[in-house]
């Protein structure tokens, strides 16, 4: 039976065991500050006689008077708060906010990676919509500037949806109340949201007046009979019981001083489970109510009905059969043996059931979809997506509406990711690398002269623009150098001031442009030992490291890239069983497709068996050739592995790989 199965059934039984309140025919007293009804009770009396008798059930009587339960004493008496049984007003109406009285201005602030595309499409708005809103922004956005989305993409979306930006000292609780929502429906929305994630200046989704019924724990106070020995003082009971003498006083005020043989009552603090609708509640009750299972709620949104095994389905075109199967088919039929070789690994380890599903869509959309109607897909934990575009837009929107997370292996142009929370894609999106670079060499390189290569014959790449833009914006240091022919060292040298250090940067990572530039880089290194000169390298460096291995140690070189397969034991390993297992080598491709299929094995598997969701800063697993680290791009978005690498070629001899998560 599912949570919310249990939930129901328990809001079920308590409904049915309330008592409608009413005023009781009883004398009342004051205790402390609150009113009480009371009743004397007499000889033989029982609990379900006085209940009778009195018009309120046996529950009540216990609920307040706890000792009730065992049996009812002669001349005890039985309290019961006036504020319970007095009849209540007529039931008002829900509460209903109106959006409109709110205030509803959305501001952007601008996180690193963010695009304008991005950031438009995340609000349903065109970009033209957005720069008029923004004008400043036709130059290029800066990291924690704050955009205004324009307001009609806070009421144009059919299912009622707003935007709120959070404001400094808000609360989840606050803005569920404020907006009559339930912290069930804002999470719904926003799975980048919990307790503990819940910052100024992000901006969430909210469906106002979205309520329901839910179980609060009530404080209530009950009093428990205590028969006064020999020696009792008002504070010696007190402290015994856990009270104060105050309290203890002002729940006997007719006896002065305590008397031996005497009955008196000491007040306890409970609750009481009642049901409520979230729109009578406070943002404090919420708070009381939510704080300690926040983790609880999330996983029963996001994750409901889930069994103990790992369900994990792999989608692909295969061509299995086929007489002219393709060069992409063969990509994904080695990440598939690679995949294997992972499960080979882990297999023995694990403590839970592992189902692999596994389907070849033949390139054919008729066939994807009827693999999606079948019910095992519906049971999947993740689905591993082909990158052909109209095959992956089945998958991702299959796995949105089935609360099944897709992961994208392939695809890198896809942005599905922006609006779909089951998204994961595994290439990070260009936008996303660019300002990881940037951000390193504002560390990395905060004292270096950036010296940007131009090469005339080739267009200029998305990412050397935004590197030299970037550089202007933060005011760094910069020159640019057009290679048009063969660089020389004394040539470059005159650029060079005494003591000065410098990055080069080329326009692009082509093999022939590399050539017209590092000669000269490593003689002017050698001439000129008063300057420390440094490369970054471009992704397409990894292709030819053997190639140019000593000169791009010489010149000190940090190429950055999405992956990057090294030399070494635990790759030759791999490629051994590769090999032992399926009877012939992988192809040697860029990226190795069976070390990155092993890769993703080994991340799902290690996630999965220890419990370690996307988005957690705990590592699930350090990949061989890619890494996985993935965040969210905003609260409702899906996923984006925010992993690049760094691979070191230093003076030294040395090739050091780092993550720039690390």
């Amino acid at each position: 039976m599912s949570i919310k199965r249990l939930v129901t059934l328990a809001i079920a039984s308590i409904i049915v065991a309330c008592t409608v309140s009413a005023k009781l025919n009883l004398p009342t007293k004051t205790l402390g500050t609150e009113r009480y009804y009371y009743y004397e009770v007499g000889k033989n009396e029982t609990i379900h006689g006085v209940a009778a008798k009195i018009g309120v059930s046996k529950e009540d009587i216990i609920k307040f008077n706890p000792s009730a339960r065992n049996g009812l004493v002669k001349k005890q008496l039985i309290f019961l708060p006036v504020s319970e049984f007095d009849t209540p007003a007529k039931p008002t109406a829900p509460r209903k906010v109106d959006v409109n009285t709110l205030n509803n201005s959305i501001l952007h602030v601008v996180k690193s990676g963010e695009s304008v595309y991005g950031i438009a499409k995340a609000y349903n708005l065109s970009e033209s919509d957005l720069v008029n809103a923004n004008p400043s922004i036709s130059g290029g956005l800066k990291v924690g500037e704050q955009l205004l989305i324009p307001t009609k993409a806070a009421t144009a979306a059919s299912d009622g949806i707003v935007y709120h930006t959070v404001k400094k000292g808000e609360t989840l609780y606050g803005v569920a109340r404020d907006y009559n929502t339930t912290i069930e429906k804002l999470m719904e929305l926003n799975p980048g949201i919990s307790g503990n994630n819940f910052r100024a200046d992000d901006v969430i989704k909210v469906l106002p007046n979205t309520i329901k019924d839910i179980i609060i724990n009530k404080p209530i106070k009950q009093f428990v009979p205590y028969v006064v020995a020999n020696g009792d003082t008002y504070e010696s009971v007190a402290a015994a019981n856990g009270v104060t003498v105050k309290a203890l006083r002002d729940a006997n005020p007719d006896m002065k001083k305590l008397k031996k043989g005497k009955t008196i009552y000491i007040p306890k603090n409970s609750t009481d489970k009642q049901v409520v609708s979230t729109s009578t509640l406070t943002a404090q009750q919420l708070e009381e109510t939510y704080k300690d299972k926040l983790d609880e709620v999330f996983e029963d949104v996001h994750q409901p009905n889930k069994d103990n095994s790992i369900d994990i389905s792999i989608v692909l075109p295969f061509q299995l059969g086929m007489k002219n199967q393709s060069r992409n088919a063969k990509n994904y039929e080695e990440f598939y043996n690679g995949f294997l070789l992972a499960l080979d690994s882990v297999g023995s380890r694990l403590t839970q059931p592992l189902n692999l599903n596994v389907f070849d869509t033949k390139q054919n959309l008729v066939t994807t979809d009827s693999i999606l109607r079948l019910d095992v897909m519906k049971k999947s934990d993740i689905i591993i997506a082909p990158s052909e575009a109209d095959q992956l837009l089945r998958v991702l929107r299959f796995g949105k509406n089935n609360d099944i997370d897709v992961l994208n292996c392939f695809a890198t142009q896809n942005d599905d990711y922006i609006n779909n929370i089951r998204s994961m894609q595994v290439n990070i999106p260009s936008p996303y690398m660019n300002a990881k670079v940037n951000e390193y060499i504002d560390n990395k390189f905060k004292d270096y002269v950036l010296v940007f290569l131009d090469d005339p014959s080739e267009q200029f790449k998305d990412i050397y623009d935004d590197i030299k833009s970037h550089a202007e914006t933060t005011n760094h240091q910069r020159k640019t150098l057009t290679i048009a022919s063969d660089l020389t060292g004394k040539s470059l040298s005159r650029y060079l001031e005494p003591g000065s250090n410098y990055l080069f940067i080329p326009s692009n990572g082509k093999d022939s442009f590399f050539n017209k530039f590092a000669a000269g880089i490593k003689e002017a290194k050698d001439m000129r030992v008063d300057c420390e000169l440094a490369l970054l390298g471009h992704p397409e460096y990894t292709m030819y490291i053997k190639k140019h291995k000593d000169e791009l140690m010489d010149i000190d070189t940090y190429i950055y890239s999405r992956f990057y397969l090294p030399d070494n034991q635990e790759v030759a390993d791999i490629n051994s069983k590769y090999v032992k297992t399926f009877g012939s080598k992988a192809a040697n491709s860029t990226p190795n497709m069976s070390v990155f299929g092993f890769d993703t094995g080994m991340f799902l598997v290690n996630a999965f068996s220890h419990g370690i969701a996307p988005g957690s800063k705990k590592s699930a697993y350090k990949g061989v050739q890619t890494n996985f680290n993935f965040e969210r791009a905003n609260n409702w978005a899906g996923f984006i592995n925010k992993s690049v690498r760094i691979i070191h070629l230093t003076p030294a001899k040395q090739l050091i790989i780092s993550d720039l998560n690390d």
